[in-house]
């Protein structure tokens, strides 16, 4: 049927209002000009207009999960663009429907294990025990049919967001000791500022 194919990868351009400008669908089921969160099912809709608004009005990137209108799971990433007629790039990249199995924790849990870190690091991580994150595996694998944890593991590489708050901190740390490093060299103290004089 036109319009029913799964998509495995979509780019959609928001105007500063909010709605469609342009879509890459080579069969879209609504007309450009419609609202964002038009295109998803009725109980994703808040959480589009939210991450919209906070794109346009904050400059913020955006990441979330939606289902469209025919029950197909979407990761999608929102840019803030700064065109007059183009305020928002959004990147749609399908996700096996089978993610919306897992609970909340079996998700954090693979994000963290697409991450790279161990059980104990995830169980750290999460202020859990370790037995617990073996347990989220286990009922992961099982909801996803899985027969392994090295399928877990490739699974969740693949489909599962590497980008989240683990990279977020490792990032923010990087900065802090950079920071740190260069006050140290030029023997400042915090909330101080390195003078140069402007005399020739």
């Amino acid at each position: 049927m036109p319009g029913t194919t799964r998509e495995a990868t979509i780019v959609v351009l928001l105007d500063w209002q909010g709605r469609v400008v342009w879509v890459s669908s080579e069969n879209p089921r609504r007309e450009p000009g419609q609202a964002a969160e038009q295109y998803v099912r009725e109980d994703f809709r808040a959480t589009v207009q939210e991450a919209v608004a906070e794109v346009v009005n904050h400059r913020k990137s955006q990441e979330l999960q939606v289902v469209n209108e025919i029950g197909d799971h979407y990761r999608v990433w929102l840019w803030p663009l700064d065109s007059p007629d183009v305020a928002v790039c959004a990147l749609a990249v399908h996700v096996p429907d089978e993610l919306a199995l897992l609970t909340n924790r079996e998700q954090d849990c693979l994000k963290l294990l697409a991450y790279g870190l161990s059980a104990g690091k995830i169980a750290a991580k999460l202020k859990i025990a370790v037995s617990t994150v073996h347990t989220h595996f286990k009922r992961a694998r099982v909801k996803l049919g899985l027969s392994s944890l090295e399928s877990l593991i490739s699974f969740a590489a693949r489909h599962c967001d590497t980008f989240s708050h683990p990279l977020e901190e490792q990032v923010g740390d990087m900065a802090a000791g950079t920071d740190a490093t260069v006050r140290r060299r030029a023997n400042l103290g915090p909330g101080e500022h390195q003078q140069t004089s402007e005399r020739q």
